[in-house]
């Protein structure tokens, strides 16, 4: 079976979610599931820099409702509120 995670990630846990900033900059919302991998959404933040060989490695973080992704030189907020 093929694993479909993001693989290498920082990870914030926020609303009983997983938030996932995978090292090639792919962003993932996984529900807190100790028995599986359950993927709820995936996406690539617009215009990413460019960071050759690099990796990102930041954090997500969430507040009030805003999921915070950051690399390189670039911050992205998207409204996350249920």
């Amino acid at each position: 079976m093929h694993n479909r995670s993001v693989g290498a990630a920082g990870i914030q846990y926020a609303d009983g979610l997983l938030f996932l900033h995978g090292e090639n900059g792919d962003v993932a919302l996984v529900e807190a599931n100790p028995d599986k991998y359950v993927e709820k959404g995936r996406f690539t933040p617009p215009n990413p820099p460019e960071r050759g060989q690099s990796k990102a490695w930041a954090y997500p973080v969430v507040s009030d409702g805003r999921l915070y992704i950051r690399e390189a030189n670039a911050l992205w907020c998207f409204d996350v509120k249920q």
